[in-house]
């Protein structure tokens, strides 16, 4: 279908419809797979939120799909432009409204940098909580988007504990706000929620009120502990959380993730053990560093290094920020996203580390250990024209299995292209019915991003 461009009336926004652009944008560039034949019609900037209701106000007219497009972190291609369908870029949409310490929330546009946000408020002794492995380059509107978790997500939660109220462009145009900034909020239906990890299937986030927190007293713990295998670390992440510590990060990393930031960071982790959980608290109470020590050395760990030191936690942090820098130095990297309950974790890590190839690819295995949440990561050929087979069927059995433990396919990445034929066997035929009914109401013409999350 040929688009009558002349219909879209943008206020201030830019529309794009060269070859190149339309081409470049019909891809996530963090995504793994190569996806082809995708080719937008256009790629619409908008500068204004009335772009952004005349954009999908052309859409619904048109029948054709339209897709939120932040930095194009998704792993999953979740946020590339489908063929023939409208890109709406938010990137522009990049004010922080405004910063609120007294009643610790600040409001910002969707196209916002996470990273630049923190910078901001802990300048007034503030931090913004979510802070995934794209910090730096992803935009709070796509972090809201999947629902993007990271390193504090085990203290703090995922970005939907950070979120009390949206600003919300419905398919139609219409402009709805939900939640706003009390703390607690029961008079109605949680629409926040809902809207938090919906990947731009029910409405397009503009603006977000979010919670900010006061910086912790005091200087952190941090540390790392070696164990002989991930199996054994698993364990032992399993019993520190139910120690009453409440550390505030529990990263794990297998041997060859391990040897791979030996080579990028010239350290030499890998002598000390075949796995590595790198753990920090940020509030120490008095007795909880010897307790924690005692809890590790209890469960099997190797070696235990502890500091108070400020830059050494900001080089330990560092290192376990560089996991996904230190293996793409091995080829091009298929990550993924599992989580199972945490009594389930050693059962993960030990199938995962057991899986075998036969093509030349290298296999890692990290993530957020302390809430259950693993990456299992493939360095395939840099100039593979397809994902391996093997590596498919690796994958497929990861999923299967972190199902038989309770366990889900997407803890933080999204579903996206990649994962939706996981949907049904993920949730049931039954959610997956009542879910298709929720994006109905919120979208009858199925045009926000058709085809992806449910």
């Amino acid at each position: 279908m040929t688009l009558d461009f002349k219909k879209l009336q943008l206020p201030t926004g830019e529309l794009l419809t060269d070859e190149a652009t339309r081409k470049d944008y019909g891809q996530n560039k963090f995504t793994q797979e190569i996806i082809n034949g995708n080719k937008p019609a256009a790629v619409i900037v908008a500068k204004s939120i009335s772009d952004v209701q005349a954009t999908v106000k052309f859409a619904n007219q048109q029948k054709v799909a339209v897709t939120v497009y932040g930095s194009g972190t998704s792993i999953v291609n979740g946020s590339a432009g489908q063929d023939g369908g409208l890109v709406l870029k938010l990137t522009e949409l990049n004010r922080i409204i405004e910063i609120n310490t007294a009643d610790q929330t600040a409001v910002v546009e969707a196209g916002v940098l996470n990273g630049t946000l923190d910078k901001e408020v802990r300048k007034q002794g503030y931090f913004f909580a979510p802070d995934p492995g794209s910090k730096p380059i992803s935009t709070v509107g796509g972090n809201i988007a999947t629902n993007a978790g990271g390193m504090s997500s085990l203290k703090y939660g995922t970005t939907k504990q950070s979120i009390l109220g949206l600003k919300v462009v419905l398919a139609d145009g219409t402009i709805v706000e939900t939640g706003g900034k009390c703390f607690k909020n029961n008079s109605g239906y949680d629409l926040t929620d809902l809207l938090v990890g919906s990947e731009g299937t029910l409405g397009i986030v503009v603006e977000a009120t979010v919670r900010i927190l006061p910086i912790p007293f005091g200087n952190p713990t941090t540390g790392l502990a070696t164990f002989p295998n991930m199996k054994t670390l698993s364990v032992a992440v399993e019993k520190i959380s139910a120690s009453g510590l409440r550390p505030s990060m529990l990263e794990a990393l297998n041997k060859t993730s391990i040897e791979a930031l030996d080579a990028l960071e010239g350290t030499n982790m890998g002598k000390n053990g075949a796995a590595l959980l790198i753990f920090q608290l940020d509030v120490t109470p008095v007795g909880a560093l010897t307790a924690l020590k005692e809890l590790l050395e209890q469960n099997n760990a190797l070696h235990v290094s502890v500091t108070e030191d400020p830059q050494y936690a900001k080089k330990i942090v560092k290192i376990r920020q560089d996991y996904y820098e230190a293996e793409a130095a091995y080829g091009r990297l298929i990550v993924e996203d599992v989580a199972v309950p945490l009594s389930k974790l050693p059962e993960l890590a030990e199938f995962v580390d057991n899986l075998k190839f036969t093509s030349p690819v290298k296999a890692f295995l990290g993530g957020h250990a302390g809430d259950g949440n693993f990456h299992p990561n493939i360095a395939i050929p840099q100039d593979a024209a397809v994902v391996p087979q093997d590596v498919k069927n690796a994958i497929e059995k990861i999923f299967a299995f972190a199902q038989s433990l309770g366990g889900t396919i997407s803890a933080e990445h999204g579903i996206g292209d990649l994962k939706y034929g996981w949907i049904t066997s993920q949730l049931g035929q039954d959610i997956v019915t009542l879910q298709r009914k929720i994006k109905h109401v919120f979208d009858p013409n199925n045009i926000l991003n058709p085809g992806r999350k449910v």
